[in-house]
């Protein structure tokens, strides 16, 4: 991502929840801000890529009708259905902490997440800390102004750019009680990072109250091997996504190994509580056989907590 623009996929992860939101009969996550919180140009930017990418007897009838071209393209694709129910996992398991008292809540790299605007019921005693890269930040308060609103209750809005502090500086700054346990939520970060930086931003994590958590997504490392091929179904997935995120500026770097991770987290000051891959995701939210989305197996989703 460029240093004075916000992130791309942070505006199409929006996006395709609203999307979810508005044709899906039995919405996973319901989401009706994420279109708001885009601007008109890059609802715009999207239309005209998908546009390209549908099958050529479909862009004519799209065309004629802008507002069914993204739901006709984002259900198509294999990550779709990952940006989906990640969410819904995210905040099942936040609400689960909440009822066992925590009342700090951690968004890692927020882009346009919607949490603070829809609040559900049981995050209403909850302080929000939203930190993310200040262009994307900034265009998302300059949507929610747009919108005549005011910065929403009870959210910190921390600004960091972390190719210059580390997350444990900013974690110093905003504000954050370290003492009292704390919620992470961590999704669709760490695949953009080298494994140094997620090193270090686990164990700057992990300096929180035993009992914190963290819900965090990541690519298999897998994926990255030199010999995978797109003649292989997860290969031709993952192909198509990394192609696509590297033509909006924001490369994948790294991913973990599933079989390694419970280790890898425990030397860095961390407990996995579960590792979930996209059809066992898929699975706990019943979006199997005719209710099935779309899911990339080489998407995990795991949540720890800090030991102590």
């Amino acid at each position: 991502m460029e240093d004075s623009t916000a992130s791309r996929t942070a505006l199409g992860v929006s996006l395709v929840r609203a999307v979810h939101t508005r044709i899906d009969p039995d919405p996973v996550l319901i989401d009706d801000w994420g279109e708001r919180l885009v601007p008109d140009w890059a609802r715009e930017a999207f239309h005209e890529m998908a546009l390209a990418q549908l099958p050529a007897e479909e862009r004519e009838s799209a065309s004629a009708a802008p507002e069914t071209i993204l739901a006709r393209y984002f259900p198509r694709q294999d990550m779709y259905g990952n940006v989906v129910m990640r969410g819904r996992w995210a905040e099942d398991a936040l609400a689960n902490a909440v009822a066992d008292g925590v009342r700090q809540y951690v968004i890692l790299g927020a882009g346009f997440d919607s949490f603070a605007l829809r609040r559900p019921a049981f995050a209403e005693g909850i302080e929000i800390f939203e930190i993310d890269h200040p262009a994307t930040q900034n265009l998302k308060l300059e949507q929610i102004h747009a919108l005549g609103l005011a910065d929403p209750p009870g959210v910190r809005f921390i600004a960091a750019d972390f190719t210059r502090e580390t997350l444990r500086d900013v974690l110093s700054r905003s504000g954050l009680d370290r003492a009292a346990r704390v919620f992470f939520s961590w999704l669709g970060v760490t695949s953009y990072l080298t494994r140094e930086e997620n090193h270090g931003s686990l164990r700057a994590m992990a300096e929180c109250a035993p009992g914190s958590l963290v819900a965090f997504s990541y690519l298999d490392q897998a994926i990255f091997a030199p010999n995978i091929s797109a003649d292989q179904p997860e290969g031709e997935t993952m192909s198509y996504a990394a192609g696509l995120v590297r033509q909006m500026g924001e490369p994948f770097v790294s991913g973990f190994h599933p079989a390694q991770l419970a280790a890898e987290l425990d030397g860095l000051g961390w407990a996995l509580i579960e590792d979930l891959d996209g059809p066992a995701l898929a699975q706990r939210y019943g979006r199997v056989g005719a209710r099935a989305l779309p899911t990339a197996t080489a998407s995990h989703f795991a949540l720890a907590r800090v030991k102590g």
